[in-house]
């Protein structure tokens, strides 16, 4: 008998390979069964990997990933941010993607990058400060992309899993909040995978907030992998979720 892990590697699966036209109904579904995840569906405790009365040792990785499943379709696992942690501001190119918290209590700060939003302000602002425009010839190549704040959310374990899309909410930083905490990540398409007609695959960048433009509207520069984050590596101690699937297909 499966469990919930597995049925949402099951529902992922089948959702992120449905034609166009089912899509969004096999999403709601994926939505629906991510929520209903807990700590305890994936043996997670987070006591023995960021408890916020064992601060880390000087040194520690300040997050902590933990592999469930990946392969070309899909990524999941698990995040684990010790506590006055985060995520820096990244992007997910072209990607989906549900995040499930299932310990603790993270702050996510969501940017929209809008392609409309974008050419009005390339066409009406301009870096009239010298400092902004000579951080932004300093840093050159990098790219400056323009957007728009979408969502600033406090989300715990009682709280519905969040979506990001390819157009919406597809920057992100995530913060913990009062203590450790851990989240389920579900990417689709994975990073490194090739983006469609574009010759280039899914990196992830990593992002600064330049300047402000408009009202909730950033300019915000590409930056190197900040040296203040890293991770380091957990096993993943809870059911296999590909059992059904390996059953299935024989």
């Amino acid at each position: 008998m499966s469990n919930q892990i597995q049925n949402v590697l099951k529902q992922a699966l089948i959702t992120f390979t449905s034609k166009p036209e089912v899509f969004a109904t096999n999403l709601q579904l994926l939505s629906a069964i991510v929520d209903k995840l807990t700590a305890d569906d994936v043996k997670l405790d987070i006591r023995k990997l960021g408890n916020k009365d064992n601060p880390s040792e000087p040194g520690a990785a300040p997050v902590t990933y933990i592999d469930i499943y990946e392969d070309a379709t899909v990524t999941m696992g698990i995040f684990v941010l010790k506590q006055n942690k985060k995520l820096p501001l990244h992007n997910h190119p072209e990607m989906h993607g549900l995040l499930k918290v299932l310990s603790g209590k993270v702050r996510i700060i969501s940017y929209s990058i809008n392609t409309s939003k974008t050419l009005e302000v390339d066409s009406q602002t301009r870096i009239t400060d010298n400092v902004q425009r000579h951080n932004a010839l300093k840093l050159a190549p990098r790219r400056l992309v323009t957007a728009e704040l979408t969502s600033d959310d406090i989300v715990d374990s009682t709280c519905k899993s969040c979506l990001l899309e390819p157009n919406e909410k597809n920057i992100h930083e995530i913060h913990s909040v009062d203590g450790p905490a851990a989240f389920l990540d579900i990417l689709a398409p994975p990073y490194m995978t090739e983006i469609p007609n574009s010759g280039h695959s899914r990196y992830c960048s990593y992002y600064s907030i330049l300047s402000n433009v408009a009202p909730n509207v950033f300019r915000l520069q590409e930056i190197r992998n900040p040296p203040w984050y890293w991770t380091d590596t957990a096993p993943y101690a809870g059911p296999d979720p590909t059992v059904d699937l390996e059953s299935e297909s024989n």
